[in-house]
């Protein structure tokens, strides 16, 4: 019974037909159009995105990944739908978010004054018009008129394209059950589903970033005269475009990541002269990238570079000391404090001695272990750090993942990428990140790696309890070819 229900004999339909019709009865027809658009859209990309980019994913393949998408987005429709309609009695919106609500505003406002209407956008709200996000709404708004419901929907959809993308990374590597947990986990997990249902652009930059790692993953096992890496690499650099606007570090992660790949699988090897000259000019290079971006942008001494970001690290710790908590600080060490004291905190940041405890290992304890949840102060930061007895587990189980066995040694270098994406992305988390919402927001760009590794580890751990899970899957998620 288990098979035929994963092999779509009902619940599948189900999702197909109740998701337009709650955006029908909650904004009327041109929800329900959209709706239509957007689940059949996913599932027609699910199909495609499954397989690695050179490749035609098979039947099999192509269903299992239709139906995680459908199990993902039938989630987020679930929640979605309720919430909206809830908060729309309430305020005429239903924004679940401040930032929810002034990206639906400043989308419509741009479809008006495309009109002709006279109005203009808001001083404090000009700021987003730097993005390409707000014109996306944009569009959403001008072709469907204004419907809220579209949006979220939209970032359903594409949260749950990011589920089918992460069980087919994981499938490449490891074999077939860890990539079930790997691509259920990213359907359900909670801060996942959280960002999916407002109108935010954390699912787009995560699908984009999921993209690009898809790309990293194919340019790292395909054969070196393939005739499709032009392609993959055209396809890279519109995705890092995007990303450069989107989110410029993920952008220059994935550059370092395409970059050393290219290198350590080019068939040339240059002399050690060539090699030292390489790396001068390559400094050089960067230096005065560096030195020009200092002087348009800072009257300071260029030599002040360090000192500048080890008190931008600062100032975030101030912002934490008015917002938040570290699991690896102790509630009296951070003083509860509003607005109006956060220029005295970040004064006395800027005057305390530097040291390795205080800059170095708590804002990285901050940025991969809070909020946690003996630490909430409120039901609201309680509710934040219920995931993280499964962020910890994740964490545990990620470590594990060095003793499974990757399904094909080429992966060994994607695996490689994924640690250092994982560990720039930590870094930056720790440099930049004070308020727990934010972080809560920008950590899901680590939730892909730990969710590939975490469940590499888990089936590894299943495993050695001597229950294997190939006997217990049902027999569409078991692959025509060997897992090994």
């Amino acid at each position: 019974m288990l098979t035929a229900r994963l092999s779509g004999a009902g619940w599948d339909r189900a999702i197909r037909v109740l998701a337009p019709l709650g955006a029908l009865v909650v904004e009327g027809w041109p929800a329900l159009i959209g709706a239509v658009l957007i689940q059949e859209a996913g599932l027609w990309l699910a199909g495609r995105l499954v397989a690695p980019p050179a490749l035609a994913p098979s039947v099999r393949e192509r269903g299992v990944a239709q139906q995680l998408f459908l199990a993902a987005y039938g989630l987020r429709v679930a929640i979605t739908v309720p919430t909206h309609y809830v908060a729309k009695l309430g305020d005429g919106n239903g924004a679940l978010f401040s930032d929810d609500y002034t990206n639906d505003l400043v989308g419509e406002w741009l479809v008006r004054i495309a009109r002709g209407d006279g109005i203009s956008i808001f001083r404090g709200h000009q700021h987003l018009l730097d993005g390409l996000y707000p014109y996306v709404l944009m569009g959403v708004h001008a072709m469907f008129g204004f419907t809220p419901l579209l949006p979220k929907l939209l970032n359903g959809g594409l949260a749950a394209l990011c589920a089918v993308l992460i069980f087919g990374m994981a499938r490449e590597m490891f074999r077939t059950p860890a990539a079930v947990i790997a691509g259920l986990g990213a359907a359900v997990l909670p801060t996942l589903v959280i960002w999916s249902v407002a109108t935010l652009k954390e699912s787009l930059v995560l699908l984009l970033a999921l993209l690009g790692l898809r790309i990293v993953q194919f340019l790292a096992t395909a054969p070196r005269p393939h005739g499709r890496l032009a392609d993959a690499l055209v396809s890279l650099l519109a995705i890092l475009v995007l990303l450069l606007d989107l989110r410029s570090t993920t952008a220059a992660i994935l550059f370092g990541l395409a970059l050393v790949v290219l290198v350590a699988r080019t068939t040339y090897r240059p002399r050690p002269w060539q090699l030292g000259l390489s790396v001068v000019a390559l400094l050089i290079l960067l230096g005065s990238g560096v030195w020009f971006t200092r002087v348009r942008t800072s009257s300071r001494p260029i030599g002040g570079v360090v000192e500048d970001v080890v008190l931008q690290i600062r100032h975030r710790r101030a912002q934490e000391a008015a917002g938040a908590n570290s699991q690896v600080r102790p509630d009296g060490d951070a003083p509860i404090a509003t607005s109006t004291d956060i220029p005295t905190m970040e004064a006395a940041s800027d005057a305390a001695p530097f040291t390795v405890t205080e800059d170095v290992l708590k804002p990285l304890g901050y940025a991969l272990l809070s909020p946690a949840p003996w630490q909430a102060r409120s039901v609201t930061e309680l509710g934040a750090s219920a995931e993280m007895p499964i962020w910890y587990m994740l964490i545990v189980a990620s470590c594990l993942a060095v003793q499974a066995t990757l399904v094909d040694p080429r992966q060994r270098l994607f695996a490689g990428c994924l640690v250092v994406y994982a560990i720039a992305n930590w870094l930056i988390l720790a440099a930049s990140e004070g308020n727990v919402g934010n972080l809560l927001r920008h950590r899901l760009m680590l939730d892909p790696v730990l969710l590939i590794f975490g469940g590499a580890g888990l089936e590894w751990l299943w495993v050695r309890a001597g229950r294997p899970f190939s006997t217990r899957l049902p027999g569409l998620l078991i692959p025509a070819r060997s897992d090994g």
